[in-house]
């Protein structure tokens, strides 16, 4: 990385309508009446479009706008420099109140500081609603959000998103399919492709430094989390990180997301009366260059040249994109080391000295699970969240500010009863990872009452202890605790692995899951739907990881692409601006965009007939539409439909939008359907799983599919035997 002067004290130098801070690496201008960041100049290098940084809400337009200098370098041997913008609503201003899904009567502090040797700055946000203010929330969706220039052409979510971006106005221009964020390009090195913003939404509990790169300049700008503990939605939760704008010739545009309602997300509910104030950050956007790129040869650019479409990118680009992030992935290293900052005073920011840690080990019981099972419990995450808020009789008013198309029945059933920790933001949250021996160690707690929870590659499900109870400075040791899975019968047959994603299966896989348009080219790829022979069948090549309608019009393909089934890019049919212009924000989907039902079967032998009852337990990454379940059938005769709500092992589905914004993953849902045994008999039996025909977004992202029996029990229509509720809701 380039060098840098590590030892130059910062500056703060009052403009009257803005501060500037520097640090000899790092110059920034933070403006008083809103916090906006419209200027952030690395090593001389503008980094920022016009726009440049901002909260979702901002204190502009408060009662009460304060504008203070909360730490000054002068002061402090020009060791930092930090600034402050606060308003103070009153209870009866509503700030930002055009933000997506309405603005927030809290007040809201936001600021930004500066370090001696930092390359780059932090910010953070603190809202507070005093108990005299009335019920309020924070919006659909709250994040802070940075405009680069457009010399950043180089996308970096993950080891899978790590790529050359479009040209701007290659996507800017491009028609309209389905909605505003999909666009089929019709030029550049991504023609006939489709891009797509939610294609780089990531899980954030995995992305610990994310952002732009250049390619020509050869630096980078990163969003950092040094800790997920202000987000919302625990170790699952995914949402956009990276984009461009929706204009003709966008920025690109990184994000930090601490919640909203993107894939059945999380939002703030605040009680009228309620004392409440959360700190947001802080979040250090972080700058880095390279010293010595990899030259690009004449001969990368023109095969680059050549292969437009379905590109061949150069080495050389890749290495260098990859040797930024790689030190930004240090970085944020670096800054979880450091976390809680010493330099945080004033706001409720609990320091080090005053955290908890707790400790103890998971122990697998499961003795029904097949002989020879692993007691092991990889990829192990254990953490603490707020206790579950009660279950509401009734229907909660949606927050101050919400969006008039606001359901308040789903805001209810997402925010109350067992789960709806993973759908609230107004508390913290501390997850960390354990080993596959159980143990775990979750550390710089905030003092509190919690509820811990645990899950684990391979087992079905979720551990939950309550009342966990964590005190300044010290250490909580849980011990053993035994964790038995649920289980309603001995296990006859499984499909993939319970891990929260589908990437077992065909296509979920992080080369290509993200990709937009597997629900078209799913009828490409099985044109006669899907039948899998349990004990013959491969899950990794005979099991689509996303079931949807089957598409009839196959217009959409390119007829010049080689294999439009599977290459990544170049399969879609371009399509003209003037058939289709951008204010038609349905576009060619009204075409192809609908199909048939698919129906999926699943084979497998019975030896013998048999009697009980059988548990059909499936897992879903993730859930569009279906609002009156998946109908399931056996030998058949139908037997009911998963996530239709007709018991409490089976409530109804949650929207996620899972396939409508190309994700594996997200919030996870199981569902148990049981039915009398009898039905199965001697022989082959076949299980058909069927999604409706319809829109194309509508269907499920599976995760696991297993078939229990238990022969001692007597038929009841629900069954005798009843999850814990996050297991068998979530």
């Amino acid at each position: 990385m380039a060098s840098s002067a590590v030892n130059a004290p910062v500056t703060l130098i009052d403009n009257g309508g803005s501060w500037t801070m520097d640090n000899g690496i790092v110059k920034a201008t933070i403006t008083k009446n809103n916090a906006f960041m419209p200027s952030f100049v690395f090593h001389g290098m503008e980094m920022l479009a016009a726009s440049g940084g901002t909260w979702e809400h901002t204190p502009l337009g408060a009662p009460q706008v304060s504008n203070t200098v909360t730490i000054d370098p002068a002061t402090h041997n020009g060791d930092r420099a930090e600034v402050s913008v606060k308003g103070i609503t009153n209870g009866t201003y509503m700030l930002t109140r055009n933000a997506p899904g309405g603005g927030t009567l809290c007040n809201m502090e936001i600021r930004y500081s500066l370090g001696r040797g930092d390359s780059g700055i932090y910010v953070y946000a603190i809202f507070n609603h005093p108990t005299s203010y009335p019920a309020a929330g924070t919006g659909a969706e709250d994040r802070y959000i940075t405009r680069l220039n457009q010399s950043f052409d180089w996308i970096t979510v993950d080891k899978d998103r790590n790529m050359l971006e479009a040209a701007p106005t290659d996507w800017g221009t491009g028609v309209v399919v389905h909605a505003k964020e999909q666009r089929i390009m019709s030029k550049g090195v991504y023609k006939n492709s489709v891009e797509h913003k939610y294609s780089y939404s990531g899980m954030q509990y995995k992305t610990p430094a994310y952002g732009w790169s250049s390619t020509k300049n050869h630096v980078g700008m990163w969003f950092i989390n040094p800790s997920t503990e202000y987000l919302s939605g625990g170790p699952t939760r995914i949402d956009l990180d990276a984009h461009f704008g929706d204009n003709d010739d966008p920025e690109p545009i990184i994000l930090d997301y601490w919640h909203s309602g993107h894939y059945a997300g999380a939002t703030t509910r605040i009680a009228a009366g309620e004392d409440w104030t959360k700190v947001v950050g802080p979040i250090f956007i972080y700058a880095n260059a390279l010293e010595h790129p990899k030259p690009t040869s004449d001969a990368e650019l023109k095969i680059l040249e050549s292969t437009e479409g379905n590109p061949t990118v150069p080495e050389s680009w890749s290495a260098n994109a990859n040797a930024l992030w790689q030190d930004a992935l240090l970085q944020a290293k670096k800054e979880s080391a450091k976390w809680p900052y010493g330099w945080v005073n004033g706001v409720d920011y609990t320091p080090l000295s005053q955290r908890g840690t707790v400790v103890g080990q998971l122990v697998l019981e499961d003795p029904l699970a097949p002989p020879g099972s692993s007691k092991k419990l990889p990829h192990l995450i254990v953490g603490l969240t707020h206790p579950d808020a009660p279950a509401d009789s009734m229907p909660a008013p949606p927050p101050a500010g919400a969006s008039s198309r606001f359901d308040p029945r789903a805001f209810a059933v997402l925010n109350s009863g067992p789960g709806s920790w993973m759908h609230d933001a107004r508390f913290y949250q501390f997850f960390n990872d354990g080993s596959e021996s159980g143990a775990f160690m979750i550390t710089k707690v905030r003092p509190g009452k919690y509820t811990l929870h645990a899950t684990s590659d391979g087992v079905l499900g979720e551990f939950d202890q309550v009342d966990v109870t964590v005190e300044p400075g010290k250490t909580v040791d849980l011990g053993k605790l035994v964790w038995k899975p649920v289980r309603y019968g001995r296990q006859l047959w499984e499909i993939g692995c319970p891990d929260r994603a589908a990437d077992e299966f065909f296509k979920g896989d992080g080369n290509n899951y993200w990709l937009w348009g597997w629900n078209l080219r799913y009828a490409l790829l099985f044109p006669r739907d899907l039948t899998y022979t349990v004990g013959k069948s491969d899950p990794k090549k005979d099991w689509f990881f996303e079931e949807v309608p089957h598409a009839t019009n196959l217009s959409f393909v390119n007829p010049e692409a080689k294999d439009p089934a599977n290459q990544r890019f170049g399969w879609v049919k371009a399509e003209s601006l003037s058939q289709y212009p951008q204010t038609n924000q349905t576009g060619p989907w009204a075409v192809y965009g609908h199909g048939d039902a698919t129906v999926w079967t699943v084979r497998f032998n019975a030896h013998k007939p048999l009697h009980g009852t059988a548990s059909l337990r499936v897992a879903f990454a993730g859930v569009n539409g279906l609002r009156q379940g998946l109908p399931i059938s056996l030998n058949g005769q139908q037997v009911g439909s998963l996530g239709d709500g007709s018991s409490s092992i089976n409530a109804r589905f949650i929207n996620t939008d899972a396939i409508r914004y190309n994700t594996d993953q997200g919030l996870w849902q199981q569902r148990t359907l049981q039915f009398d045994a009898s039905l199965l008999h001697a022989g082959v039996n076949q299980l058909t799983f069927t999604v409706p025909a319809g829109e194309l977004s509508t269907g499920v992202v599976w995760d696991y599919i297993r078939l229990e029996l238990n022969e001692a029990s007597e038929w009841k229509l629900h069954g005798s035997l009843q999850d814990s509720p996050s297991q068998g809701l979530r």
